[in-house]
């Protein structure tokens, strides 16, 4: 009989009216979501590989940061009062502004609805309006900014985007792409790198066969190039690979090791696949892996260089929607050294807790300094590479008496230490409002509304014309309450 470990309110896959669900752990010790709808019957899904490490995990909860302003009361519960509601618990911490429906590729996995006849592209006006609602919103803490679309480099603005956002105060301004566009139009790619942009690439394989497969097109050459010029004019990037069993979940540790070695990218942010969108809902579903599983596979494919335990949540959001691995540099070409090497996950939690990205905080510089006192005490001699690395990054980064521009300690601070992050997101077939309480990542609209990105993509974005040729209606729906997790205030250790 499978072991009950909490209910929630889900979604049905086909109607996507809410339904009770239960959350069970599997004979093969392994957890599932189990729901019924009385109009489309039973459902169910494999959500993690590991039943013991989704309890533990789940436990930690995240640390309430609400919203400033409340812009919807709760009138049919969650997922169907998104604005955010009077129970969000999450400011936004990662504000995704769609600029364009139009896109030069029709991806088999892609999890939006676009559309290129009469293509929508976002106005420098509306797009002003919502910068406005951001910056007032985030009281001075607002540290970066994703724009998206369809593919966002082929909105005639999108340079002017870039340089309004970073005129806002807004130091890390993402433009999601596939490439293309950068690798055909070297003057925009110019213009992009001066005005400071940072691009966000989708680059799930090295090989052509998963290639074709995940974005119907073979475009791993082209991505290569994009890498190239990328590094040439020194734009910082993150790697976006979308891990898909069966496809590309075995290259894993070789896509960390590529990223982690190009001076270019800054982080590499690691999807599950996702079943919505015009693409995503129709793809083979063999392919779906729990963020469990990612981390396993990054275990067993990157030749030592991390395992499961150098992964902590962010306490910004859901503790099965983020993982965490940040990595100290070494500029002689050394292999990089996991944070929970040296520091411990309640000290890592903590510096996280402020940004979604670490910052070069007070607090971080007194992680180090702690971290550096213990090394130095314990005297290993497997330790001094660690400790010499640890030295030079706090001499520079915080230098004595002469603090750093906010500006540099930031390019000091990433190009010293890369992160790895494992983003799960959500599905009308996972999909569970005890998550979507708690997320930090939300379209962003000119009236000052939010909407959680899971929610977006399962159920919002399909109502807007804009981005439909013939936008769906709702019916009466009523969402549901989420229950609650055990948070533990002491932060447990989670490693395995």
């Amino acid at each position: 009989m499978s072991r009950l470990l909490h209910e929630t309110t889900s979604l049905c896959a086909r109607c996507k009216n809410a339904l009770p669900a239960r959350v069970v752990e599997g004979e093969a010790g392994d957890v599932w979501m189990e729901k019924a709808c009385p109009a489309h019957g039973p459902q169910r899904a494999r959500i993690a590989g590991d039943a013991s490490w989704y309890e533990r995990t789940r436990a930690l909860g995240a640390i309430d940061h609400r919203p400033k302003h409340v812009r919807r009361e709760v009138v049919h519960g969650c997922p169907f009062d998104c604005g955010p509601c009077a129970s969000h618990t999450q400011k936004v911490r990662l504000p995704v502004v769609t600029i364009t429906s139009a896109c030069d590729l029709d991806c088999p996995i892609c999890y939006v609805h676009n559309k290129n006849h009469d293509a929508f592209h976002r106005g420098k006006d509306e797009f002003a309006r919502v910068l406005d609602h951001l910056v007032e919103g985030s009281d001075g803490d607002l540290d970066l900014i994703n724009l998206t679309g369809g593919e966002p480099l082929l909105h005639p603005h999108v340079a002017e985007f870039v340089e309004m956002a970073h005129a806002r105060g807004i130091h890390r301004v993402s433009v999601c792409t596939n490439g293309i566009r950068l690798v055909k139009d070297r003057a925009l790619l110019e213009r992009l790198a001066a005005a400071g942009a940072r691009m966000a690439l989708s680059f799930d394989t090295f090989e052509h066969g998963p290639d074709y497969a995940l974005q119907g097109a073979n475009l791993v050459d082209l991505k290569l190039r994009c890498l190239d010029l990328l590094e040439q004019y020194k734009v910082d990037t993150t790697l976006i690979p979308v891990m898909t069993r069966g496809y590309n979940d075995l290259e894993v540790g070789r896509i960390i090791d590529y990223g982690l070695r190009l001076d270019c990218v800054r982080h590499l942010e690691i999807h599950t696949i996702t079943y919505t969108g015009q693409g995503g809902v129709h793809f083979d579903r063999s392919g779906r892996i729990a963020i469990d599983e990612v981390l396993s596979r990054i275990g067993e494919t990157s030749n030592g260089l991390l395992r499961p335990g150098d992964f902590i949540p962010s306490p910004c959001a859901h503790p099965l929607c983020y993982q965490i691995a940040y990595l100290l540099m070494d500029e002689s070409g050394g292999p990089p050294v996991p944070f929970l090497r040296f520091l411990d996950g309640k000290t890592m939690y903590e510096c996280l807790t402020d940004h979604l990205y670490l910052e070069p905080t007070p607090r971080l510089e007194r992680a180090m300094q702690d971290a550096i006192d213990r090394l130095w005490s314990e005297g290993r001699d497997s330790d001094q590479r660690t400790l010499d690395l640890l030295n030079r990054l706090l001499r520079t980064l915080f230098p004595p008496g002469k603090p750093l521009a906010p500006a540099e300690a930031l390019r000091v601070s990433e190009r010293a230490a890369k992160a790895v992050y494992v983003h799960s997101h959500m599905d009308e077939e996972t999909f569970d409002v005890e998550r979507a309480y708690q997320c930090c990542d939300s379209n962003c609209y000119a009236d000052g509304s939010t909407i959680p990105v899971c929610n977006y993509n399962v159920l919002y974005r399909e109502k807007e014309p804009r981005f439909m040729t013939e936008a769906r209606r709702w019916n009466e729906r009523e969402g549901g309450r989420r229950s609650l997790p055990i948070v533990n205030p002491d932060f447990r250790e989670i490693r395995p």
